[in-house]
């Protein structure tokens, strides 16, 4: 694997008692490898202690209450709690062998690497041709973009629906069109890993189904990370599934936790820990 350094040529014991690992960890190929992650901003630690592997080419769901902390740590795994004033992170993240928050690491290249797909589709007031084309302009390619453009349109299942209208604005579109059209902007620039935070909060029932379909098709290509507090979609979508709540420490504070991780099929018919079972039957709270 590609080195990410440079610029990239090529906790206390409470009443909580820890997250439940899967059952079978050996059957986890991971992609990344968190041990010991906790998120601060300021001196409040809103997340702590997340230990918790991501698997090979798999969809793997945060699932949890508001609060808890699920888009924390997603935004850990590219970076972009950096952009957050006052945000910090401790413990690791390998990505493979290499902690995402090394000395060296560029930051702009984990975001290359791992792309992410907003709550709210955000296309730039720009055609549709060139939202696809924004990101491989930056990263230097050259030349005709049109192979490119397209290679992504039609992996985000929309180019039949856009392929006569390109220089069209990409405002023009609808709202589930729109966010097939921010996948295709993520994954032109060839990343590895893609991070969704709500990618369906904001669409109708048909164009979140579009969306599932096609995240269950990218999966056999990239490693797909995804935020959803529909529990439905977390079963139907993701192989594996990570439950978090929010813990109240002896001191009174509260903390997102990890309380259980295990294959999706698993922890909505057999959950270990019974904060789990009590989320998914609705009886949390």
């Amino acid at each position: 694997m590609n080195t990410m350094a440079g610029s990239l040529s090529s906790p206390p014991k409470t009443a909580f008692d820890g997250p439940k690992a899967p059952r079978d960890p050996a059957s986890l190929d991971p992609v990344f490898t968190v041990s010991g992650l906790s998120v601060f901003y300021g001196d409040y630690e809103a997340v702590r202690g997340v230990d918790l592997n991501i698997g090979h080419r798999e969809i793997t769901a945060l699932i949890g209450p508001s609060g808890c902390g699920k888009s924390t740590v997603l935004r850990c795994f590219n970076r972009m709690n950096d952009l957050i004033a006052g945000a910090r992170v401790s413990g690791k993240i390998l990505y493979y062998d290499e902690d995402v928050y090394g000395d060296h690491v560029d930051p702009i290249e984990v975001r290359r690497r791992i792309g992410m797909v907003f709550q709210k589709p955000n296309p730039f007031p720009k055609s549709i041709f060139d939202n696809v084309a924004y990101g491989p302009r930056v990263n230097g390619v050259k030349g005709d973009l049109g192979s490119v453009v397209e290679e992504a349109l039609v992996k985000a299942a929309l180019w039949d629906e856009v392929k006569d209208k390109l220089k069209a604005s990409a405002l023009s579109l609808s709202g589930g069109q729109q966010q097939r059209l921010c996948i295709a902007r993520t994954i032109a620039v060839k990343p590895e890993v893609i991070l969704m935070d709500e990618p369906c909060s904001a669409l109708d029932p048909i164009a979140t189904t579009k969306i599932e379909d096609l995240m269950q098709e990218l999966a056999r290509e990239y490693t797909i990370l995804i935020v959803t507090h529909n529990m439905q979609q977390a079963a139907r979508v993701s192989d594996r599934t990570a439950f978090f709540t929010a813990e109240v420490d002896d001191t009174g504070v509260r903390h997102g936790r990890l309380v259980e991780f295990d294959e999706t099929s698993r922890i909505f018919t057999n959950p270990v820990d019974k904060r789990t079972e009590d989320y998914i039957t609705g009886r949390f709270g």
